[in-house]
């Protein structure tokens, strides 16, 4: 991924496929939202969102494998503010993964799962593209409209 970390783009900020870096993370979604004028419950609920989005990188692409990284880039476009998390792990497309029925989950005391829930409720679109021959990375777009920023 060294090609990746050359990037100093103050949008884009890579970091180890550890849990302990899902700090930085925040900070920087945070940041960035607030600069683009989301209410702080905007701020919360988008910056919530994106940590999902990366612990399911780390859970599930990297599986814990903190030699690797990931990156998160920001994209203010077309009245859109939009995150883009590149991972090169196996690919895992969050948007295959069904809403878990809540009666069920909370009488088997379920742990864990709800990530995509969260993200779903907060996102306004989702894409996710597979890593292929023209570009080797998996890339989850979250997409939020900027006239929604009071989420």
């Amino acid at each position: 991924m060294g090609e990746m970390q050359q990037s100093t783009n103050e949008m884009r900020i890579c970091v180890p496929g550890n849990t302990a870096e899902l700090q930085r993370v925040r900070s920087f979604v945070a940041s960035k939202a607030r600069k683009s004028g989301f209410s702080e419950q905007g701020v919360y609920n988008l910056t919530l969102a994106v940590d999902e989005a990366c612990s399911n990188v780390i859970r599930h692409a990297y599986r814990h494998d903190n030699s690797r990284e990931f990156c998160v880039e920001i994209d203010l476009e077309q009245g859109q503010f939009i995150v883009k998390i590149f991972d090169s792990g196996s690919a895992f497309n969050p948007l295959s993964i069904s809403a878990p029925a809540m009666k069920e989950y909370f009488e088997k005391f379920m742990r864990g799962g709800l990530g995509i829930s969260i993200i779903k409720k907060v996102i306004d679109n989702i894409e996710y593209i597979p890593a292929d021959a023209k570009h080797p990375f998996n890339i989850l777009k979250l997409i939020k409209t900027l006239d929604d920023r009071s989420i």
